[in-house]
């Protein structure tokens, strides 16, 4: 019975190299795709967020941020955030360099409290 089951899945132990390579191909480009891709966030995790964010808005507090780009995947920075636009739906955060950064909300993967030593 074992060499029946062993026999009976030998034919796909042989691929072509160059189905082999396809498969790899598409699983890189599914996997970039998911990279790159937004988070399905339930309600209880939005609202988790959006008190954070509220909490360091009106008490000036650095957060972590974690945004999605559209060529480089994730970016991850530091700032206070400083105003809210719900018209055009983007938070604008002061890294501490002297310029401030202009992010759409729709963009923002992650948020948490920035904590320096």
């Amino acid at each position: 019975m074992s060499k029946k089951m062993s026999q009976q899945f030998a034919c796909s132990k042989m691929m072509l190299p160059e189905h082999r390579g396809s498969l790899q191909e598409k699983a890189a480009r599914n996997r970039r795709l998911e990279e790159n891709s937004h988070p399905e966030l339930d309600e209880q995790e939005r609202q988790r967020l959006q008190m954070i964010f509220e909490q360091a808005l009106t008490g000036r507090r650095a957060l972590k941020v974690t945004v999605l780009t559209g060529n480089n995947g994730r970016d991850t920075f530091s700032g206070i955030p400083l105003r809210s636009d719900s018209t055009s739906g983007t938070i604008i955060f002061d890294p501490g360099s002297g310029q401030t950064r202009s992010v759409r909300a729709v963009d923002i993967l992650y948020l948490e409290a920035a904590h320096y030593s």
